[in-house]
């Protein structure tokens, strides 16, 4: 594998704090925050340069231009922010209650156990902090672009290839684990639906952010489509059949009437209850005759009285439903990303 060592040129996070570790792999190289001081003591860095490993990427700046150059890198940046979340979550979110049912768990289970472990978004806030580049050892500011972040983010190869540039380095990763970050950068290259869900992930970083209900259903969907159109494939492929059936069985009940997708896309479309935050805008919006004042209900009984009752939630049974989509989605996410998506 070609390394490059060169400073010329990347991402700069600029951070007083702690954040992503330093990382060197097959795909991508974070400096490490550590410097040494003037009393030869060990000081955080205010900035800190994140590469991408790629044979051309001295020279892509003149072929892409600086705003490509930037939004390439910050896509990267989210798909390590991505892996730092998940494995964050997996570490300390997801509970022995949770794992040790198996293909055979619930969203009710998810609730349940959500009643007493408080769940909040993990972010190291990398990428709200890399704002600027540096092309030819000079700092430049450049203002992020999402729309272009969402190209690079489903045609990363085409994109490199039109402003004729090699694609990335195919590599044989043999460690097939989701939190490998190789592989799990690997799997964003070659696969645009790995790329998208990576990328939304990334970017969700508060239950109260303007694009939580939209980032969630886009992951959610994307993960719906590609079960649609691979499910046999994987059925082939997989060697863990267990972890097939749980990710079919959860992706089966966030979609289906019978179980909770009224809890789910029935409020991420809901126009008439959420307005415009909601995905759509297409229904007269109804008033609310009262506020919430139930104790211990379940989410789907806040969705059912201010739907029909226009009992409005309180802002804990509001907080309530936020953590069961992003609990049930990380999950999802985690156990969809074990599946057989790629070869070697």
């Amino acid at each position: 594998m070609h390394r490059l060592s060169s400073e010329n040129s990347g991402l700069i996070v600029s951070a007083h704090f702690d954040t992503l570790p330093a990382l060197n792999s097959f795909y991508i190289d974070f400096e490490d925050g550590e410097t040494i001081n003037v009393e030869d003591g060990y000081a955080t860095k205010q900035k800190r340069l994140f590469r991408v490993h790629h044979k051309d990427v001295d020279n892509m700046i003149s072929s892409v231009g600086e705003s490509n150059f930037f939004s390439l890198h910050r896509v990267f940046l989210s798909y390590y922010e991505a892996h730092s979340k998940l494995g964050h979550l997996w570490s300390h979110q997801v509970t022995k209650e949770v794992v040790q049912k198996g293909e055979h768990i619930n969203i009710s289970d998810i609730e349940n156990v959500l009643e007493t472990k408080d769940v909040q978004i993990a972010d190291s806030r990398a990428l709200k902090y890399a704002n600027h580049i540096m092309n030819k050892g000079k700092e430049h500011y450049v203002e992020a672009n999402s729309f272009q972040e969402y190209l690079w983010a489903i045609q990363m190869t085409e994109l490199l290839r039109t402003y004729n540039l090699s694609a990335f380095e195919k590599v044989t990763i043999n460690n097939k684990d989701i939190f490998n970050s190789s592989y799990l950068f690997k799997g964003a290259i070659v696969k645009k639906e790995i790329s998208v869900v990576l990328y939304e992930w990334a970017n969700l970083y508060s239950y109260t952010q303007s694009d939580f209900i939209k980032r969630l259903s886009n992951i959610l969907e994307t993960i719906n489509m590609d079960i649609t159109r691979n499910k046999s494939l994987y059925d082939k492929k997989s060697i863990r059949p267990e972890v097939n059936h749980l990710v079919y069985s959860l992706d089966k009940q966030i979609h289906s009437n019978s179980h909770y997708k009224g809890c789910f896309f029935g409020m991420f479309n809901a126009s008439d209850l959420f307005g415009p935050y909601s995905r759509h805008s297409s229904h007269q919006i109804k008033s609310i005759n009262g506020i919430n004042t139930q104790e211990n209900v379940s989410c789907k009984d806040i969705v059912t009285d201010w739907r029909k009752n226009g009992i409005f939630p309180t802002d804990q049974q509001f907080t309530k439903l936020f953590k069961l989509w992003y609990f049930t989605t990380s999950y999802l996410v985690i156990n969809w990303l074990r599946l057989p998506h790629f070869n070697k």
